[in-house]
């Protein structure tokens, strides 16, 4: 290796290295109820060829004296490309009622086949799974555990907070990135709310930029 090609390396040791994409993100709750643990939530994103997908898990089992009284579990699969919704594949057990939601996009249109819906979805829904501050805009949204449509309405709750309320009711709460952060609800006449347990990326900006 001559002068020239040792100068070449020196030179290009000192230039930024090119950004790299995120092609991950991830996020973790603890549910609490009551002052009480009683499950968790997370999601699991990533953005490839096909576009962004983002797996999703709930476990809910509320206890009374040590005895569950109420159980729920969601195994939720989303796919998205271009803001649209592509594919849907979810499955609940609600304390022992079993929900499914199963979509995908043929021939341009989002066919949906639900325990609670089955047709065809229009463009521009947002999903319940709340990850994505642009859902806030949209209409209507699809309940991950039914299929159902959902008509609702969107009000300020307060910083960075925003009441839903028709078809479902729950407050949002978003950070300054417009990544989710809390959901408030009330749960058998409690109060439960989210606290982040774990985080990595932006889920937010990796669904934006599929």
């Amino acid at each position: 290796m001559d002068r020239r090609q040792l100068l070449g390396l020196g030179i290009a040791g000192l230039l930024p290295l090119p950004a790299i994409a995120a092609t991950s993100a991830s996020r973790s709750f603890r549910i609490i109820r009551d002052g009480s643990d009683i499950g968790t939530h997370t999601l699991s994103a990533t953005k490839g060829p096909n576009g962004f997908e983002i797996d999703i898990t709930i476990r809910i089992a509320v206890k009374l004296l040590g005895i569950t009284v109420y159980r729920y579990e969601m195994d939720n699969r989303e796919l998205w490309t271009g803001g649209n919704l592509q594919n849907i594949q979810s499955r609940v057990n609600d304390d022992g009622t079993d929900d499914f939601v199963t979509a995908r996009r043929e021939n341009g249109k989002l066919m949906v086949e639900g325990s609670s819906f089955t047709g065809e979805a229009p463009d521009g829904i947002a999903t319940t799974s709340y990850y994505n501050k642009a859902f806030l805009d949209r209409r209507p949204w699809m309940s991950t555990q039914s299929g159902r449509l959902l008509s609702i309405s969107i009000a300020e709750g307060g910083p960075n907070a925003y009441k839903v309320s028709g078809d479902l009711v729950t407050t949002l709460e978003y950070d300054e990135r417009g990544e989710w952060i809390n959901s408030r609800f009330d749960a058998g006449g409690e109060a439960a709310f989210y606290e982040i347990t774990r985080e990595s990326g932006l889920i937010g900006e990796l669904w934006a930029s599929a």
